[in-house]
């Protein structure tokens, strides 16, 4: 007779529970975006040997995201990305440990990345706020990473190999338009990046924290991006972010800042068929001899160990696409396009640096998209990329299908 009686106060509880928390469905939004990859490419290890063809099938990513509207100025916006199938790892630094040691957990080969947690006010078009974890708005990837608004089947490459891909980080953000809601701004104060995690190949692309399980906030950095035109459509603008670095590191402070600087401008226009997208970004660090010289000593578990930074990096992409449905009387666009991306992370290795020329990379790449729907896209990509040394050219096809909902 007890058990019956705790039995059905839980249940009492939990129908309590339920009606107390119940999600009001008309205020939930939800979609998403995802894309499978089937690869064959040159793979070169350590930029040291001949390349070698392999082939590879990625679930490259998924991404759900969630708005919640809790009244008529109140939004909790998320995203979530899972990235390669899996749940990933985090590192910790433990400062309590005598020499300073990191404690990795490792569950998977990919991860589960939060790209986007925050509180969104919204006062007017003019001006609204968010506070949380939220992408950093430098480059084209801030804006334009669901697979409907880039051709290829991988993101450009120019971009993603200076700064982090689908930068994202946490802090303050002011938005909003101005002149007819054809002029966009948004201002952005978020934690900076550290400075142990800079290297040759990545510039300060690794310097992101997000694998850290918490990210250090001793040094802030500020974000400006303007642009003129549509949101999503037709628009031209530019980039500025700022910020030191030289306080967030964990095992070696510098008693330099290591400013981060880096300028971005970017434009897209699409006139009945035809589409053009081109961006350039420049980015110059400060102290980054003296970086260099304190990565030197850092432990094992350290990318940047023995690997120099730049002082300055360069990047930028053209693409052109046409729809060719009309030409041949088709229905479903089908989209040929072509792309040539430059990226060079040791661009000025300046003072004291030895500067490594395998990082200049050109890369030409071409494909062919069928739009099945307004909601699946399948890819294709080939390319072909040379090195700024004697290395071989390397050369890639990709075939993917992409979806969004």
């Amino acid at each position: 007779m007890k058990k019956k009686i705790h039995l059905s106060l839980a249940a009492i509880i939990l129908c309590t529970a339920t009606n107390t928390f119940a999600i009001d469905l008309d205020r939930l939004q939800m979609f998403g975006y995802g894309n499978v990859n089937y690869s064959q490419y040159d793979y070169l290890e350590n930029y040291q040997s001949k390349p070698e063809k392999r082939a590879k099938v990625d679930l490259e990513r998924f991404v759900m995201a969630q708005r919640y509207l809790l009244d008529d100025t109140t939004t909790i916006v998320t995203e979530i990305e899972y990235e390669h199938g899996g749940t990933g790892s985090t590192l910790e630094y433990d400062g309590k440990e005598e020499m300073g040691e990191f404690e990795t957990e490792i569950e998977k080969g990919g991860e589960i990345v939060v790209e986007e947690l925050a509180i969104m006010l919204t006062q007017n078009p003019k001006m609204s706020f968010k506070i949380g974890h939220f992408p950093v708005a430098i480059g084209m990837l801030s804006s334009r990473h669901v697979p409907s608004l880039y051709h290829s089947a991988t993101r450009n490459r120019s971009e993603s190999r200076i700064i982090p891909a689908t930068w994202h980080e946490t802090g303050l953000e002011v938005f909003g338009s101005l002149i007819d809601n054809s002029l966009h701004y948004q201002v952005q104060l978020v934690n900076g990046l550290n400075s142990e995690n800079f290297d040759s190949s990545g510039w300060i692309k690794f310097g992101s924290q997000r694998r850290f399980e918490y990210a250090n906030a001793d040094d802030l950095a500020l974000n400006l991006r303007v642009s003129y035109g549509e949101l999503i459509g037709n628009q031209i603008g530019f980039s500025y972010y700022q910020g030191d670095t030289g306080d967030n590191r964990h095992k070696t402070q510098l008693k330099s800042k290591g400013t981060v600087k880096i300028l971005s401008f970017h434009a897209v226009y699409k006139y009945k068929n035809t589409d053009i997208k081109a961006l350039f970004i420049k980015g110059i660090l400060d102290d980054n001899n003296k970086i260099t010289a304190a990565n030197y000593n850092l432990p094992g578990k350290y990318r940047a160990r023995n690997h120099p930074v730049a002082k300055e990096a360069i990047a930028y992409f053209v693409e052109l696409g046409q729809n060719i449905a009309p030409s041949f009387n088709m229905k479903k666009e089908t989209i040929l396009w072509a792309r040539y991306d430059f990226s060079d992370t040791m661009y000025k290795a300046g003072k004291g640096v030895i500067d490594r020329q395998r990082y200049e990379q050109t890369t030409i790449s071409y494909g062919l998209n069928y739009h099945y729907s307004k909601n699946l896209i399948f890819k294709s990509e080939f390319e072909t990329t040379k090195f700024g040394s004697s290395l071989d050219d390397m050369s890639s096809m990709t075939l993917s299908a992409a979806f969004q909902f």
